[in-house]
């Protein structure tokens, strides 16, 4: 007797589409919600960064950030884990301290404010470990688009300047040259040179940082080498802007106008490239030395 076999339908997972479409949708309500929030502040923070002389890095940072999340952008449409409670207080946050921000005037903390919203979101998302933890790394980059602050400003750059004015005195003495130093100038037979705030070599040590960052982070595995990697920018910013301010003190005895406009910024520019290409002869050289190991991270 012949059985009879009834087709039974296969099961599919009928929320798998609708939750595809209902991530995107809420990815970009949360996105243009942000947007709406934070637009003053943004549109405040691109004006630093197109017209200000020490965030040349800052018109990078974005664009590394949007890479990092478009290629990883299937673990926002597809969180692994699902969102955690804390996203809540973060937000909370996030919005009181833009609010003191505005009435305070305070852009900085409005910037603060803009990060730890963010962080909120990813919380939202996928929790600490599918979300923040996933992308802390573009999250923090978005660090190197804020401006210094201006009460940090001259902490930072009056070391640095003098550091930068000793140094270039000994490199003046060493090359044979009649220097004498006074303050954070020096005085040379054919010119005087003055190693003012732009010339502390800041503006090379927060870009080197961040090409630092972005380069051990896509060509180095090993935590304690990326680590390393990104701490080498300072001695290379402070080897780097020594050798900028000899150089101008050696061209202005030939001629003082390439120790001024366009001159002067192709030399600075010069000494990042240098300064970065010292970074990575010394990190091809360690991975020669001690390659790293398969398996191992």
């Amino acid at each position: 007797m012949p059985v009879r076999t009834a087709a039974v339908p296969t099961q599919t997972n009928p929320g798998f589409g609708a939750r595809s479409h209902l991530s995107k949708s809420f990815l970009l309500s949360l996105a243009a919600l942000i947007l709406a929030c934070y637009f003053p502040m943004i549109r405040t923070t691109a004006g630093f960064i197109w017209f200000g002389d020490d965030m040349a890095h800052g018109l990078f940072a974005p664009l590394v950030v949007v890479y990092l999340v478009w290629t990883d952008r299937e673990a926002l449409l597809h969180p692994s884990g699902q969102g955690s409670a804390w996203a809540l207080p973060f937000l909370a946050f996030g919005a009181c301290l833009d609010v003191a921000a505005t009435l305070a005037t305070s852009s900085t903390f409005s910037r603060l404010a803009f990060l730890v919203s963010l962080a909120g979101c990813l919380l939202l998302i996928g929790g600490w470990h599918a979300g923040l933890r996933r992308f802390l790394f573009p999250l923090s980059l978005l660090l190197f688009t804020f401006p210094i602050p201006a009460v940090l400003y001259a902490e930072i750059t009056q070391p640095l300047q003098s550091l930068a004015t000793r140094l270039s005195e000994i490199a003046f003495e060493f090359l044979g040259f009649s220097v004498v130093r006074e303050g954070n100038v020096l005085q040379l037979i054919h010119m005087r040179l003055s190693v003012i705030e732009a010339c502390s070599g800041i503006r090379s040590l927060v870009t080197l940082l961040f090409f630092c960052l972005v380069y051990s982070r896509f060509f180095e595995s090993r935590a304690w080498l990326r680590v390393s990697i990104t701490l080498l920018a300072i001695p290379a910013a402070i080897l780097v802007n020594t050798l900028r301010i000899t150089a101008t003190g050696i061209l202005g005895k030939y001629n003082l106008t390439w120790t001024t406009g366009v001159y002067h910024e192709a030399l600075g520019w010069a000494g990042f490239f240098v300064g970065f290409l010292l970074i990575f002869l010394t990190h091809q050289t360690i991975c020669r030395l001690r390659p790293a190991k398969q398996g191992l991270r």
